[in-house]
């Protein structure tokens, strides 16, 4: 599973449908591999970009009681966005919203 399918599984699991169907997407482009570096481009600001990032994303909502099940998840999740930060910053498809991401998911 590639951190995009966990990050949309994680997302379509604690009712962020909206969001997991983005992420799902985004996971298909990846596996496709067609679209080279456009889709490594868009990846960067649907991901980390804009007012409202994939990135951003609290599982559960921030409101959700904390259980060890989500606090897991959450950890899984955090994961899954380093990995693919860190990717785009092996590629060289990385922007200052997707580094500073990388950054405080790595504290993280």
């Amino acid at each position: 599973m590639t951190p995009l399918d966990e990050a949309a599984r994680l997302l379509r699991k604690h009712g962020h449908g909206a969001q997991a169907v983005t992420m799902a997407s985004l996971a298909a482009r990846e596996e496709a591999r067609v679209e080279g570096a456009k889709f490594w481009t868009e990846l960067a600001l649907d991901l980390f970009g804009g007012e409202s990032p994939l990135a951003g994303v609290s599982l559960g909502g921030d409101a959700a009681p904390v259980t060890p099940e989500l606090e897991l998840d959450r950890a899984a999740y955090r994961r899954a966005l380093f990995r693919v930060a860190e990717e785009l910053r092996l590629r060289e498809f990385d922007s200052p919203d997707s580094e500073r991401w990388r950054v405080t998911l790595k504290r993280a």
